[in-house]
């Protein structure tokens, strides 16, 4: 008689952990930098691969949003057993509904939302009685935020939703290192005083140090996309940034950092410039890749800012391109950021307002010449505008031009 125990199947839990470390491995190998020249076979194997995981990922959110919509608060339904509240037509005629907005706050980010695009609590009230029911609303997210306010009239038979984001306190929020928990708080009163239901729930905050490229709506099921908000790292007047900007002056032709007010060439001479002033810094390269880390079903990518990037003398893809384009939008340049499945190079305008780009790939600052370090951001760049143009997928190649998100999208530099 054999012994031997029968292998169990995965759960879906274990079958997505392991896919996501095939993307993850995937990814290192696609974008070593000891071997630029990856092979168009294994970018296949990985694009398969993560599309794989993204069914996965999809089936996993499509269950959790049928079991969990959002719905922190509910003043006349059932969820799960008994009935959670009941004011409404037995007393005021007032009902209410609340629901959470963003699985997690973006603590470096948060300050740049709009309440009305991406809020953090919604509630909706319904006067099913006979007269106008005035109300005040608010919520806070205690010892983080300011109070938020509502104030409304609803007339009889009416219904409503209002979209609140608190405004979070700048020096508070710069204490969350890592993922915290903390207390949404929501009041729903009447003008004469009276209180018509207050409760706390739970919530997460993110780490400052935490760039999340998209989180989720409990409510409608759908991902809020982050990405934009990258620009946020990109921090021309950063102390450190602006130093390493009078290096590299010291190491151009002319010992000057002139921006556009030159040729192509003298622009590229300038990028060089920066490029060699990074080389100086000795900063070594990491290799970890954009999505490496998840809380939850939540997409992020822990950021070095470019002072830590500098202190600490390693960088990852997107910590290199961050620096770098921190130091370029200093020099009066326009910077951008390139997103690829898993990576990350910079991108600049080779002539402003131009709308033509070139392409340099910083995980070779430590081991290549920028002459190098071009002609592979280059390859990549082509590489994956071609696929992106076959319609595989749409978002095979992003550019994220930080002047356009400076001004269309209001993605000021962290500060």
């Amino acid at each position: 008689m054999s012994n031997q125990i029968a292998p169990t199947e995965a759960s879906p839990s274990q079958a997505l952990y392991a896919q996501r470390r095939r993307v993850e491995l995937l990814r290192q190998q696609v974008y070593d930098p000891a071997n630029p020249a990856e092979p168009a076979w294994l970018v296949n194997e990985l694009l398969a691969a993560e599309d794989a995981l993204a069914r996965m990922e999809e089936d996993q959110q499509a269950g959790e949003h049928a079991s969990d919509q959002g719905l922190l608060f509910d003043s006349i339904t059932e969820r799960g057993g008994p009935v959670q509240e009941r004011m409404g037509r037995d007393t005021t005629g007032v009902e209410a509904s609340i629901f959470l907005r963003l699985s997690h706050i973006p603590s470096a980010i948060v300050h740049l939302f709009d309440p009305d695009e991406r809020p953090l609590v919604s509630v909706k009230i319904s006067n099913t009685g006979r007269q106008i029911a005035r109300l005040r609303i608010t919520s806070l997210v205690e010892e983080y935020s300011a109070v938020a306010v509502n104030t409304l009239e609803l007339p009889p038979g009416e219904e409503r939703e209002i979209r609140q984001l608190p405004v979070f306190i700048y020096d508070r929020l710069r204490r969350v290192h890592e993922i915290t928990r903390a207390s949404l708080r929501v009041h729903i009163q009447h003008l004469s005083g009276v209180t018509e239901m207050e409760r706390s729930f739970p919530i997460w905050l993110l780490a400052r140090t935490s760039a999340y490229l998209s989180v989720r709506d409990p409510k409608t099921g759908q991902r809020i996309d982050l990405t934009s908000y990258l620009g946020a790292w990109v921090t021309p007047n950063a102390p450190e940034v602006m130093a390493l900007l009078r290096k590299a002056a010291e190491l151009h032709p002319q010992k000057q950092i002139s921006g556009y007010q030159v040729d192509p060439a003298g622009v590229e001479a300038q990028v060089k410039a920066i490029y060699e002033a990074v080389k100086g810094e000795q900063v070594q390269y990491i290799n970890s890749v954009i999505c490496f880390g998840r809380e939850g079903s939540e997409f992020m990518q822990r950021i070095r800012m470019p002072g830590e990037t500098l202190k600490q003398r390693s960088a990852n893809c997107i910590d290199g391109t961050v620096l770098m384009a921190s130091v370029l939008e200093a020099a009066s340049l326009n910077p951008g950021i390139v997103l690829v499945p898993g990576h990350a190079f910079l991108a600049w305008e080779i002539q402003e307002r131009s709308g033509n780009w070139d392409y340099l790939e910083t995980t070779l600052v430590s081991s290549k010449s920028f002459a190098e370090a071009q002609q592979v951001g280059r390859r990549l760049a082509e590489r994956y505008q071609a696929m992106d143009q076959t319609g595989v997928r749409s978002t095979l190649f992003r550019l994220l031009s930080i002047p356009a998100l400076r001004v269309e999208e209001g993605v000021l530099p962290m500060e």
